[in-house]
């Protein structure tokens, strides 16, 4: 699989699963509207210098985490549909996959908890901080996925052990998946505290729904990675009945050809 041909599987999976299931990408989008709500109340977006001030406020910071759940739980639903292509059977809670995505979710909330309330947040160390944790975040994909599609034979270490030599690409991959729309995210997010105020509620609407998809394209990006790895190692993330069609399993099995 080249790097084109997983970025283009990425942005079609992640509109398939949109149009497919429209109010499951809702999720993410109320959660970030809700934690817009918070930093309107506190004042944030009244200037740069509020901005700076209100950062690590509390109220954003525990909404913050917040929206990570519902940014992280998605997950669970679009893995199953990237897989399948299956709306219904996506959102469906079928054992044992919600127990072992139920400890993928503790991981990530931990590990989120660790970034906005104990690691430092700004400087090298954030960007150090950020660097370790996507790296772990990438050998950890086979066993997200794993977990989302009910497989117990894939765990951390296991994991570990499939995507060690796909890591690097994996993270450039994922890395340049997000900028198109993380870009425009951050543009957004300027804007709300520079531009007209009368604009801040229409700017905060449209980067909610942007951060909807965003967290849509974080997902296909991830899952497509832990596939493609997965396929080098002739390694089946699913089980029984899992066959991901629509180039996502195809595209991974052409790479070990």
């Amino acid at each position: 699989m080249t790097f084109w041909t997983a970025f283009k599987e990425t942005y079609r999976g992640s509109i398939a699963f949109m149009i497919a299931c429209p109010l499951l990408t809702m999720v993410p989008v109320v959660f970030e509207i809700l934690q817009h709500v918070v930093e309107v109340k506190i004042g944030l977006y009244a200037s740069v210098a509020a901005a700076k001030a209100l950062e690590h406020d509390p109220w954003r910071m525990g909404f913050g985490l917040l929206k990570v759940a519902a940014l992280t739980v998605p997950t669970y639903w679009i893995v199953r549909f990237l897989a399948w292509r299956d709306p219904a059977r996506a959102a469906r809670p079928e054992m044992p996959a919600v127990r072992l995505f139920a400890v993928v979710l503790v991981v990530q909330l931990v590990s989120a908890a660790l970034q906005l309330f104990v690691l430092p947040r700004d400087g090298w160390a954030l960007l150090v901080e950020f660097i370790v944790l996507q790296v772990l975040a990438v050998l950890l994909h086979p066993w997200f996925v794993a977990a989302a599609l009910g497989n117990p034979a894939i765990g951390p270490q296991r994991s570990v052990a499939i995507m060690a030599r796909q890591t690097l690409w994996s993270f450039v991959f994922m890395l340049v998946a997000i900028l198109p729309l993380m870009i425009p995210h951050y543009v957004l997010g300027a804007l709300a505290i520079l531009g007209p105020k009368p604009l801040l509620w229409p700017v905060l609407v449209l980067d909610s729904l942007l951060v909807g998809w965003l967290s849509a394209v974080i997902v296909a990006s991830g899952f497509t990675v832990a596939m493609r790895a997965a396929a080098k190692q002739g390694v089946d993330l699913g089980i029984g009945d899992v066959c991901p069609v629509a180039g996502a399993q195809a595209s991974t099995v052409d790479a070990t050809r």
